[in-house]
């Protein structure tokens, strides 16, 4: 795959978390994609749109900033400093990207900044 392709989808990525667009979020997403959260384990597209939607977009002042990107073919992971809820985090995400859409999200947290 294309680092461009792979980069574009991330971006686009917290670009739709950001603006709170969970319209944006179910179009990154395969069909069939899959989201693995510290909550659980979410499915398809549409779930998934409706997992941000019912659970972070809620937050106010949700803010993800991303680090640099590491790529390596179709994965690509990166370190977040999340803001939400008055708190701000660091967050891990690993993506797995096929044909410019997201297949797989896995998201790990970490401790306070």
């Amino acid at each position: 795959m294309e680092t461009g392709i792979a980069v574009a989808a991330v971006e686009a990525y917290f670009a739709a978390i950001n603006a709170r667009d969970a319209a944006g979020i179910r179009a990154l997403f395969e069909p069939d994609g899959e989201l693995v959260t510290p909550a659980g384990r979410v499915s398809g597209a549409a779930a998934i749109a409706d997992f941000y939607s019912t659970q972070a977009f809620g937050a106010t002042d949700l803010r993800a900033v991303p680090g640099p990107l590491m790529i390596s073919g179709n994965r690509v992971s990166v370190e977040i400093r999340l803001r939400m809820h008055g708190l701000e985090s660091r967050v891990a995400d690993f993506f797995e990207i096929d044909s410019g859409r997201i297949s797989r999200l896995s998201v790990y947290l970490g401790g306070p900044v």
